[in-house]
């Protein structure tokens, strides 16, 4: 894109787009940078445009954040959501609370959901069990459901999330009620 506004003779100023970044992501003292120097004007408008739009996708990205569960099991989840904040929002009013598990889909392709049981729609966590036990579960069709529910009882009775942040480390306990379900009217 930038490049075809380059001479054929000049050489694309890579030490210049990096200081660009660095300026634009904030992660480097200016006194460190060279001088924003750069021949060619359309060069530098669709280079600095260009440097923008990806610094902005960078720092948006950048607010990811990985939660891993630790069942009373000899595994970890990595749990996945949509809006990581609305977890936090919610465990840091609740860090000790019940929840609802489901599954959906069969065997390696089952993915399993966490949501609270009193506040529908405040969070929802989704992650995958190991191969191995997923083709457990799958292995005798009539027996799927009783083993989903043995797998909820013995596995993922008891969850908990450490999160490291500047103040420390959080930890979240998340308690699986297989009673959810009867008063809820929810199958699995």
């Amino acid at each position: 894109m930038a490049q075809k506004h380059l001479t054929k003779s000049a050489r694309f100023p890579v030490t210049w787009m990096r200081a660009e970044l660095r300026r634009a992501l904030g992660t480097s003292p200016l006194d460190l940078l060279p001088p924003a120097v750069v021949a060619g004007g359309m060069f530098k408008r669709a280079a600095s445009a260009a440097v923008s739009e990806f610094a902005t996708v960078l720092r948006r990205r950048s607010e990811a954040e990985l939660l891993l569960g630790f069942p009373s099991a000899p595994f970890i989840l990595p749990l996945a959501s949509e809006d990581h904040r609305r977890f936090l929002e919610y465990a840091e009013e609740r860090p000790d609370h019940a929840v609802r598990i489901r599954r959906r889909g069969m065997g390696a392709a089952a993915e399993w959901t966490l949501s609270p049981v009193d506040a529908v729609g405040a969070y929802e966590l989704t992650f995958k069990l190991p191969e191995h036990i997923e083709e457990w579960i799958s292995s005798i069709g009539e027996h799927e459901r009783r083993r989903t529910v043995q797998v909820k009882e013995k596995f993922l009775s008891a969850i908990t999330l450490y999160r490291v942040n500047g103040g420390g480390v959080r930890t979240y306990q998340l308690r699986y009620e297989s009673s959810s379900l009867s008063r809820s009217g929810i199958a699995m």
